[in-house]
């Protein structure tokens, strides 16, 4: 199968992911989740919340007796707490690593976190880790990376050994609807 059609295979969805991690926020904070708690947490109406419930119920993520409080299940409050810890690791890659801003970064680990499998969210923070550590060999590149080029266009086209006649950078800021020109 093609990977791109895996993307619905996904065990929970981005909807989901959120009423989880606000479920266990919830729990956390007041020590109890009920309906209007998580709508107005999420900024959404009663009867979506009690939609996906039903949802997540049959998934057995949650359990939910009518007019009563929302609990986790084993299941539901381990993905809960993956998705919450990847989005961690995601934002201090995004910010410590790459530089992102803090703001696009928080965005940006919002939309992936529950896309990413527990074994690239592993290595992420491996590499977070060490690149944040006090090893020679991360300072190093740390400077290395903060003083390197931002684009190929120094290069002639199809010098660039990574982008070939195309500068990637170039393709990714470019306006949807307008071709990538090579200066």
């Amino acid at each position: 199968m093609e990977i791109w059609k895996r993307y619905s295979e996904k065990e929970v969805s981005h909807s989901m992911a959120h009423y989880l991690q606000t479920v266990a926020l919830l729990k956390a904070e007041k020590g109890h989740a009920r309906v209007g708690d998580i709508a107005e947490h999420l900024g959404v109406s009663k009867s979506g919340v009690t939609s996906m419930l039903r949802s997540l119920e049959k998934r057995r993520l949650v359990r939910h007796e009518r007019y009563g409080c929302v609990e986790l299940t084993e299941e539901g409050s381990g993905f809960a707490s993956r998705t919450a810890s990847s989005r961690r690791v995601l934002s201090m890659f995004l910010t410590d690593i790459l530089g992102v801003d803090e703001q696009v970064a928080t965005e940006d680990a919002c939309m992936i976190e529950h896309l990413v499998s527990p074994e690239v969210s592993i290595e992420l923070l491996r590499l977070t880790t060490f690149m944040r550590s006090r090893h020679p060999a991360a300072a190093i590149f740390r400077d290395a990376y903060r003083n390197s080029p931002r684009s190929c266009k120094e290069h002639e086209p199809g010098a660039c050994d990574v982008c070939g006649q195309t500068c990637l950078r170039d393709s990714l800021i470019m306006p949807i609807g307008r071709a990538p020109q090579r200066a």
